[in-house]
């Protein structure tokens, strides 16, 4: 899971459960611990045997108890009709890392982080009802909140620095900004109500976090912090529909 910080520069993790309705944010949490343990097992262990995760995907694939971590995100998908598919797409991505024997730059392998990010995507976006456009500007919006802690936690760059995977801090930084705008394009393809206000929210959070780079100093995440990041997205909100007026003509 991404690392909270004594300096409070970021969000607390569990900030990012509001993005799902109450019922279902347990939920979410099983399905990132499960997205984790893929992580540690995409990272730890290159150069396995592909038969491991031939495993995986067989364990995926069978019904199980509903006390384990698979049988309980089953049962809830399947309470929810939601896809089963889910469990088992991100394995392409963390089978992928698993057998790269290429040195690989972050900011260069965003598809297959996109790959790994997309499926969350979708299951935030059935669990609040919303449409397909939903999926990819979320992902970009997932990315960034990521990368953020990433740039801001020496430690996983260096988890990442052993599994061959380097990260370029000033290209990253550079290229977060295109995916911010790219993930403006929610506020255009989601439903009026309290999610979207929510959505806003999360999207002016990035544009606070990425005011300053890590190398000059993070602003620390205060109150104040947090009503910028809601007035920001509370403005795109309501001026949106006047930049899209007409697409759903088309």
């Amino acid at each position: 899971m991404l690392p909270e910080t004594k300096e409070n520069r970021l969000p607390p993790v569990r900030l990012y459960e509001c993005l799902v309705p109450s019922p279902d944010r347990a939920l979410l949490r099983r399905y990132t611990g499960y997205l984790a343990l893929l992580l540690r097992r995409g990272l730890g262990q290159k150069g396995r045997h592909p038969k491991s995760f031939n495993l995986l995907y067989r364990a995926v694939s069978r019904s199980w108890g509903e006390k384990t971590l698979l049988g309980g995100l089953q049962k809830a998908f399947i309470a929810r009709n939601v896809s089963l598919s889910l469990l088992l797409e991100p394995l392409d991505g963390f089978e992928w890392l698993s057998k790269n024997r290429y040195p690989l730059e972050l900011s260069a392998a965003s598809p297959i982080w996109l790959q790994i990010v997309s499926p969350l995507a979708r299951l935030v976006a059935v669990l609040n009802n919303q449409q397909p456009p939903f999926y990819q500007p979320f992902a970009d919006l997932a990315f960034i909140a990521a990368a953020r802690y990433l740039l801001a936690a020496p430690e996983l760059s260096a988890l990442l620095q052993k599994n061959g995977i380097t990260v370029d801090e000033a290209r990253l930084q550079k290229g977060l900004p295109l995916l911010q705008k790219e993930s403006l394009q929610l506020l255009s393809v989601t439903s009026w109500g309290a999610f979207r206000l929510k959505i806003g929210f999360f999207i002016g959070l990035g544009r606070v976090l990425s005011q300053t780079a890590p190398d000059n100093g993070w602003k620390k995440i205060n109150f104040f912090a947090y009503v910028n990041a809601f007035l920001y997205g509370l403005w795109h909100t309501l001026t949106v529909n006047h930049k899209t007026r007409g697409l759903d003509k088309l």
